[in-house]
Parts: structure tokens; sequence; C-alpha cells
């Protein structure tokens, strides 16, 4: 079944990615739309087939809550969060590059993998906006992320974010005043908080026993319970999608200044329970195995066991694709 899906990828979804143009889009979320290439018989056929979820419409008719919370489990658990995208044209990042890795691949960047899961959604009947969000100990805006509003009555809310590091595999509702109830990930635990200037700060609990790094930012909740801030999100920043696919296009060049870990090769892959990510630059390997109890264990990697990791737990990680990533010393970045 699979290969026929990328047969249909390579036939009817992506074309022919050219590395000589570059295509911008210059209409922007929250003013006009910004045009995804995907029709709606693709979000169809992605849903059911991709994700396994039949019938969507129906199921969008019955409970769209259901659905949400079930489209954003399985892209959450049938993408693996990577890099790997910005690796394919040298300095340019797109959505079509981004869709073609993400369905042949089943890898993506918070870009790709969002703004997919924003196409899906729209074309089976939700109402959406891209978001801007900015990780911890960035001064930049690096993170996009999906509102859905009316889904559970007019003027509800929920965060839809099938790309991050951080494992969200269900929409969360945001009909809160301060503070969220706790959500539970296979490897987390999680609480989000109304923050100033509209929002939303995605927190965790801090590990027992682990020494936080000296820039940590703590939120104290109602009952006195210290949680660690990941990523705060801007619930009304408008033209998101147009200001990632600037901002990445430029960091792939080179072009602004950034943090150096977002230079380099990225890999997280749910598996028996745990997350394993994979960092590489041009001096280390490294493997960080996180348990359902939040320990993490860590170990160094060579280009062998690297391949030979991809090879038994990512299948669909294309071999050309990696062998370019390692050419490159795991540097996306173009002088």
């Amino acid at each position: 079944m699979m290969r026929n899906l990328c047969r249909f990828v390579r036939r009817k979804l992506i074309g022919t990615v050219s590395s000589g143009i570059v295509r911008y889009f210059h209409q922007y979320e929250g003013t006009a739309r910004m045009p995804y290439p995907l029709t709606k018989d693709e979000a169809y056929f992605i849903t059911e087939t991709f994700l396994g979820i039949p019938r969507p419409l129906s199921l969008f008719q019955k409970n769209p809550e259901e659905l949400l919370n079930k489209i954003a489990e399985r892209m959450q658990y049938g993408v693996n969060f990577s890099t790997a995208p910005l690796y394919v044209i040298p300095g340019l990042i797109n959505d079509k590059i981004g869709k073609e890795i993400l369905l042949e691949n089943k890898l993506g960047t918070c870009i790709s993998t969002n703004s997919i899961t924003k196409a899906i959604l729209d074309h089976i009947g939700y109402r959406t906006m891209a978001i801007l969000g900015r990780d911890r100990g960035s001064t930049f805006d690096t993170h996009l992320s999906n509102i859905v509003y009316d889904v559970t009555h007019p003027g509800s809310q929920h965060l839809v974010d099938t790309a991050s590091t951080y494992s969200l595999t269900r929409a969360i509702p945001l009909n809160f005043t301060s503070e969220s109830p706790i959500y539970h990930s296979t490897t987390m635990t999680y609480r989000f908080f109304k923050g100033e200037e509209k929002s939303l700060v995605w927190c965790r609990r801090v590990p027992g026993g682990r020494t936080l790094p000296a820039e940590a930012e703590l939120i104290t909740d109602s009952s006195g319970e210290q949680w660690f801030r990941l990523l705060t999100c801007w619930l009304e920043k408008p033209n998101a999608r147009v200001y990632m696919n600037d901002f990445m296009n430029k960091i792939v060049r080179g072009q602004v200044p950034t943090d150096p870990v977002l230079r380099y090769f990225f890999l997280d892959v749910h598996l028996d329970g745990k997350m394993v990510r994979i960092l590489a630059d041009d001096k280390a390997i490294t493997m960080k195995t996180r348990d359902s109890n939040g320990t993490v264990r860590e170990q160094t990697m060579t280009e062998e066991d690297l391949r030979s990791f991809i090879e038994r737990n990512v299948p669909f990680f294309s071999q050309s694709l990696l062998e370019k990533i390692i050419d490159a010393k795991f540097c996306h970045v173009t002088p």
C-alpha cells in the first residue's frame, strides 16, 4: 500500500522540484490565504491511506474534536521530526520539497509537517490559522504551529502541533483562563499557560533529580508546582507561514545569525515507548533516549552506527538523502 502511495505522490502530488527557481508566495496568512500545493482529493487520500483514518468527512460531521485528535496523534507518530528536508537542495526550502520528503520518507520539520497538517484540516472543513512559536533560549521565532477554531463550539480554539520535538499527540483546547489541565505523552508531562501579549506558554514538568540549564525559565502553577518553559506560541501574529518560509530560506543560505544547533541534523524517532533523538554536527553524532519516566540516556555514534540505526528503525528514510546529509558533514547551511 505504501509503495502505491509513493507512486501516487510522484505522479500527482509532487511534480518536479526545480532547483533553479524559488517560488515565493506573497499572500499572507491572516489577511489572505497562502497557497499550499495540496488538492482536496489529495488531502482525503492522505488522511485515509497515510494516516489510516477512513471516511474523514463523515467523522468530521459526527465528532470534529475526535477526528482532530486522531489526525494530531497519527501525524505525530507517523512522521519523524527531522531537519532532513533542508538538505534536499542546498540553500532552498519550500512546500514542494517539504511535501515530497514527508510523504516519501516520513520526515518533516515543523514547517513542512504542520503546513501539510493545516492543508489537510482546511480541506476537511476545519477553520485554521498558522501561528509562530519561539523555542526556549532563542531570540527568533523558529517554530510553526496551528490553531483550529470553532471545533466544539463557536469561538473555541485548539492548538494542533504535529511536528514539535515535544511529542504532542492530541489537540489542546485553549478554553482555560490561565493554566491548562495536565497532559501526558509517552515521555513527557505538559501544562500550558496563557502568557503576555496573547501568547501560549508550553511547559513540561520539571524532572525530578535533574539539573536544569542555568538559563531555564520556570513557571509556577496555582498549586505551587514548577514547570519548565519549552516554547512560547504567539496566538495572533499573522503571516506565520510566509515569515517562516522566508526565515528558513535565509537560514539555509547563511544569511541570518542563529543558534548553531539549528544548522545541523536532527532526527526524532518514537521507538518502543521511548523518544530517541539523534543530533549530529561536524564534530560528533549523539543519540539521546528518553523513557516514560523522563530519564535520558546519551551515547555517541559513528556514521556507520547512524546508517545502521536508520536502516533498522526508519526504513522510509532515503539512503541517498542520508548520504547527502553525511557528505555535507551534517550542516545544511550554504556559504
